[in-house]
């Protein structure tokens, strides 16, 4: 069994959250409350696109002690 280590919770405008995993320092897990879809309001969009995706990425660059593609610590 590999660990798994609780990242952090994500809101987007709408409310729309999710929790994000990773686990054994390999896969990443993002629990929405409402899954991706392109019907999201388009608020949400942007957010994720600019604040919440480079979040969730920079949690696991400063959880592995990795740079992530794109990302610099």
């Amino acid at each position: 069994m590999t660990a798994s280590r609780y990242l952090g919770t994500w809101r987007l405008p709408s409310g729309n959250a999710c929790d994000v995993y990773l686990h054994g320092g390999l896969r990443l897990e993002c629990q929405w409350d409402r899954a991706p879809s392109p019907s999201w309001p388009r608020n949400d969009l942007d957010h994720w696109e600019r604040v919440t995706y480079p979040a969730i990425l920079q949690a696991v660059a400063d959880a592995t002690g990795q740079r992530v593609m794109g990302m610099s610590l």
